[in-house]
């Protein structure tokens, strides 16, 4: 396919929410023409089985051929599926995708921790062109770290500690899940180098996080994108959400009530980040995974 010929679908079947999304056409600025998600929780129960949630599998195979329906009625030339992490790790997850594949009539890549690192940095880049900083973006089931040099992705990392890992393996509890981090977040090497850098966040949970504050301030745009704090300002952000139970959340804005049981643990994977990091400032990104996909796919 060349560049601007046609609709370009992609499909992101991630530990959480499966999403939908199409684009006008394969341009460095594309436009999303149609966008949906589906909150399935893939990963759910993988920390603990080590399998696919059967009741979110159940939910994932009965709307991922209605996107197929949508993508053929509104004119789709092409569409790419990936699958992130809970599959890329699930025992039946090869089953799982096969199952796709053969219900939608699509070739599923289910991408590697490094390849799902390098379209969310893609993404982040194709929206801030001289990104400069780290890149970190919060899945269900893990956070894929990017280092960002000018608009160029470098070195990656990749932490296992996605909220609904936490959620599951501490039950719920939010002290317990804080001790889980601190012995599971093993920082990389060059951490140090990237310090005091602007910190890029990417995943809906963080996305969330912004949400909220845009909310609570009143600030007069509700657009996550480049949405920007300061570390201190972030930090008491973090803090807040992890001391809060669901129902709080769910109390506080529609707009995050699908995430109100794993938000607490997303926010102090945030808090703890930060605090090794201290980057200048956090800047929210509402670019990622999908909108790198398309990145990837332009020429020179």
């Amino acid at each position: 396919m060349l560049a601007g010929e046609g609709r370009v679908a992609v499909v992101d079947i991630g530990s959480n929410s499966i999403r939908l999304v199409v684009f006008d056409r394969l341009t460095r600025s594309p436009v999303a023409v149609h966008s949906e998600k589906v909150t399935c929780g893939l990963g759910r129960s993988l920390a603990l089985t080590g399998r696919l949630d059967p009741n979110a599998v159940t939910c994932a195979l009965a709307n991922l051929p209605r996107y197929a329906a949508v993508c053929e009625a509104i004119g789709v030339a092409r569409i790419d599926a990936v699958a992130t992490a809970a599959v890329r790790e699930a025992e039946d997850g090869p089953e799982f995708v096969a199952e796709i594949e053969r219900r939608c009539g699509w070739r599923v890549r289910t991408l590697s921790a490094a390849e799902e690192a390098r379209l969310s940095a893609l993404g982040v880049i194709a929206g801030d062109p001289e990104a400069d900083g780290l890149m970190g973006d919060q899945g269900g089931a893990s956070i894929e770290l990017v280092v960002l040099d000018k608009g160029r992705p470098g070195r990656t990392a990749l932490l296992p500690i996605g909220p609904m890992q936490l959620l599951q393996e501490s039950r719920g509890d939010i002290e317990a899940a804080a001790e889980l981090l601190k012995r599971r977040f093993d920082p990389p090497d060059w951490f140090a180098e990237v310090s005091g850098k602007p910190f890029y966040a990417v995943g809906g949970a963080w996305r969330a996080l912004a949400k909220l504050h845009i909310e609570r301030t009143n600030y007069p745009l509700h657009v996550v994108h480049g949405y920007t704090l300061r570390r201190r300002e972030a930090e008491d952000l973090a803090s807040l959400v992890a001391r809060l139970g669901p129902d709080e959340i769910r109390s506080l804005s529609r707009r995050v009530r699908d995430r109100a049981e794993t938000l607490p643990f997303a926010a102090l994977a945030m808090k703890r980040l930060l605090g090794l990091l201290r980057p200048r400032r956090v800047v929210f990104s509402a670019f990622g995974l999908r909108e790198g996909q398309m990145f990837s796919l332009l020429p020179e």
